[in-house]
């Protein structure tokens, strides 16, 4: 036998050749081959995989080396002819990708909520006697947190959870006393992290010190706006960011209309829907889809500060967000007109902006 074999390899030797060069370029080709799908697999998965953005927030960012961002809150100082008896921030937690894409997070997410009042540096401190802060969760009754003079860090006692039967939320409502001073008490800020638990490894940590800052003008009344990632950092640029925060803010009773171009921006349904995270019961925001001048999209905002029905209400916060990749080389994409390389336009009454 071993002989018939050897004598069929010595007339076949050149079909033997070609089989083992054919097995051995098949093989380089495979090894070619995958690395470079593995490649593609990889970067689909690194580009597409927006887990981490669908656990997000309004005002909570993402944690970089354990670095927590700071979200300055600007408002009126409250008098004591004021009606308002606190001040108001809502921070919301969502299950979903903030930057509009409509789709969720298809489990229920758990993570732990720490919130604690803080200094300039994010270390933990005490308020002044007479001053408090208090956390309420979905409106709720009752406190979910008190803050004074001998405060200490809030921990949930079981993980705060976020179903996943569509696009889900919690809602945390910092309220500060009436008494706070926008000058002596403008570094105590309240720090509240979401902390994804241990079995979510495809979600991030998010956190921010959040403080209330005066409003520049002196102005009693009146509403204005602006862009907040541009105030916080005079040398941000539109590159900066994948979408940016207008903030309407003042006192009084305005009417202010917003209209924006939808093939280079949109602002987030979750403001002006009525079944979406921002709901106005009170009905003071209304959308009108193409009802803006040239076809824009509009919403008008029936602002009343000194409204209980309207919760008294002195700021607004709407996410914007690009369409288009180029919005320009600074921030006058939104103005009072619609003139060229404007994108969004904001009236009131002043027509004021920052």
């Amino acid at each position: 036998m071993k002989e018939k074999i050897i004598s069929f390899l010595k007339k076949q030797w050149l079909l033997v050749w070609l089989f083992t060069v054919s097995v051995a370029l098949f093989g380089v080709i495979v090894y070619a081959e995958y690395p470079g799908v593995n490649n593609y697999i990889k970067r689909v998965v690194t580009s597409d995989d927006s887990a981490d953005m669908m656990f997000s927030s309004n005002l909570l960012n993402l944690t970089e080396n354990n670095k927590v961002s700071y979200q300055p809150i600007y408002v009126k100082q409250l008098t004591e002819n004021d009606v308002a008896e606190y001040y108001d921030v809502d921070v919301y937690v969502w299950n979903y990708d903030i930057n509009g894409s409509g789709d969720y997070y298809k489990k229920q997410i758990t993570y732990d909520l720490e919130i604690s009042i803080v200094d300039a540096q994010g270390n933990n401190t005490t308020l002044e006697s007479g001053k408090v802060v208090r956390i309420m969760k979905n409106d709720a009754n009752t406190y979910l947190a008190t803050f004074s003079g001998s405060s200490t860090t809030y921990v949930s006692s079981t993980p705060e959870i976020l179903n996943t039967n569509g696009r889900n939320q919690n809602k945390y409502t910092i309220r500060f006393s009436k008494n706070w001073s926008l000058s002596k008490d403008v570094n105590k800020r309240v720090m509240i992290k979401a902390i994804p638990t241990s079995e979510f490894t495809d979600l991030k940590t998010l956190a921010a010190a959040i403080g209330l800052r005066e409003e520049s003008s002196s102005e009693s009344t009146g509403w204005k706006y602006y862009i907040n990632e541009k105030r916080i950092s005079s040398t941000a640029t539109l590159d900066d960011y994948d979408a940016y925060n207008l903030v309407l803010s003042g006192t009084g009773s305005e009417q202010i209309i917003i209209e924006w171009n939808t093939n280079k921006v949109k602002l987030n349904k979750d403001f002006y829907e009525s079944n979406g995270a921002f709901s106005f019961a009170s009905g003071e925001v209304t959308y009108h889809q193409g009802g803006g001048e040239n076809g824009w999209d509009q919403l008008i905002i029936e602002a009343d500060s000194y409204s209980a029905v309207k919760e008294y209400r002195n700021r607004y916060d709407i996410q914007i967000y690009k369409e288009s990749v180029n919005l320009g080389n600074d921030w006058n994409f939104i103005g009072s007109s619609q003139e060229n390389g404007i994108f969004i336009t904001v009236n009131v009454p002043t027509d004021s902006t920052e």
